[in-house]
């Protein structure tokens, strides 16, 4: 994964009357000219802006939590949904908008960091996060290989993570130096560092996501320094900070990755006690239809398993 920042150097009118107008812009009223003048009114070229690439041969991962006693049997039923089954506002997409969300591996191996696997329980599963569920959720966790270089950008890991990876708090550093170092437009400054704090927060309401999800489409698909990438790259709120997300856009995910495997795995919950266990492997057929084996598993993943399943039933 490698990281570069793109920077013009110049200077304009003080800082305050971008900040301003989005705080006090009104979310009901939605009113979509009004928001997207206010990204023009910084020039398509100063803002400064972070660029990502993810070689050939990484890793991502996916989740999707199955519908109460059904399988997917389709690569298809486990990429990206249609744009037709998403009518409302997501992190980084706008209704009707596909994207191939997936986690992305760190470069760092530590007990402090969790695995993508647990960042994607944390990003889909809400059975997962309520701290007092009980029961078991069934879910299919799928493996994709990039196999194109994936040019991506990111905005400002700010300040707002309260438990980032090494990368995030590294890349906070060096971009905190570089400002230091360098003169850029403060307008443009200005309007990426209050987006840089919209992706970072937890949103109550998916209408709450209208800001920065427009603000994603217009540097992905309008602004002309920045619309030939194939997506962006953020860390994971709901890990605060301890993983990284990536949103990609249909075309590069048809073009630069590869469905490698899936698997069937269930979450046996006693309210704050978890266990994960990978109970069917998924293989993929000539037709592109998709198959299931049991695992076998060993005496003593049975035993765990028995053990924390006990008393529990299946809510999908």
């Amino acid at each position: 994964m490698i990281i570069y920042i793109c920077l013009y150097l110049m200077k304009i009118k003080a800082m305050g009357v971008l900040t301003d107008s989005l705080r006090t812009y009104n979310l009901q009223k939605g009113d979509l000219d009004e928001l997207y003048g206010i990204f023009r009114s910084v020039n398509d070229y100063d803002i400064p802006i972070v660029r990502y690439i993810i070689y050939p041969s990484s890793g991502l991962i996916r989740q999707r939590i199955n519908p109460h006693g059904k399988e997917f049997y389709s690569i298809s039923e486990l990429n990206y949904p249609p744009a037709i089954c998403l009518p409302k506002y997501g992190r980084v997409n706008l209704p009707y908008q596909s994207m191939f969300y997936a986690c992305s591996f760190t470069d760092t191996n530590s007990v402090d960091v969790p695995f993508p696997r647990i960042v994607s329980l944390l990003e889909t599963s809400s059975f997962f996060k309520d701290k007092d569920s009980v029961g078991i959720e069934r879910a299919t966790v799928s493996r994709w290989e990039v196999t194109k270089p994936l040019n991506l950008i990111a905005l400002p890991f700010v300040d707002e993570y309260r438990r980032p990876c090494p990368e995030v708090l590294n890349f906070t550093k060096s971009w905190h130096d570089i400002m230091q170092d360098v003169s850029v437009n403060p307008n443009g400054l200005e309007l990426i560092q209050y987006m840089s704090n919209e992706i970072s927060k937890d949103f109550a309401s998916d209408h709450e996501y209208m800001i920065i999800a427009n603000f994603v489409n217009y540097l992905l698909n309008v602004n002309m320094k920045t619309k030939d990438s194939d997506g962006i790259i953020y860390p994971s709120v709901p890990a605060q900070g301890g993983g990284f997300n990536v949103a990609i856009k249909p075309n590069a995910a048809d073009t630069k990755i590869r469905f490698v495997g899936a698997s069937l795995c269930h979450l046996l919950k006693q309210r704050d006690e978890s266990y994960v266990a990978i109970m069917k492997d998924a293989h993929l057929n000539p037709d592109g239809t998709l198959t299931y084996t049991d695992r076998v598993l060993s005496k003593e993943e049975m035993a765990i398993y028995e053990q924390y399943a006990d008393g529990l039933t299946f809510v999908n």
